[in-house]
């Protein structure tokens, strides 16, 4: 079960970074049918530019390796250091980086599995809903 709403009656803002489309498109629509307002970027540049310009975000999950300036872990290192306190899930096929994502955020291993991922968002803010 995840929560719908926060107590403004928003739902969960989830920006999903992955450069893989269909991935992308998979992931983020089953988040959505879950309840879930999902924000898609391809790059951890776009996701960088969409956390700059002040839109509110509730997690961020991200794939590490991907094109761009940034990578996912240091596009996760970043939003660290300015949302000490927001969910993040760093993603990978390859467990070799499983410490290093376990620095900046909980690492989730790919292939992705969107309820688990639901389930994990409802289980990690479900207390400050």
């Amino acid at each position: 079960m995840v929560p719908q709403a926060q107590q403004k009656s928003e739902r969960i803002r989830v920006l999903f970074v992955e450069d893989e489309w269909f991935i992308r498109f998979d992931v983020a629509e089953q988040l959505r049918g879950a309840g879930f307002e999902v924000i898609e970027a391809r790059t951890a540049d776009d996701a960088m530019d969409y956390i700059s310009s002040g839109e509110r975000i509730d997690a961020l999950i991200t794939d590490i390796r991907m094109p761009g300036t940034l990578d996912g872990l240091e596009l996760a290192g970043k939003v660290r250091v300015m949302q000490p306190m927001l969910l993040i899930l760093v993603a990978s096929g390859s467990t070799e980086l499983e410490s290093a994502a376990s620095r900046v955020g909980r690492f989730i291993s790919k292939p992705y599995d969107p309820r688990q991922i639901a389930m994990l968002i409802a289980e990690m803010l479900g207390p400050a809903l």
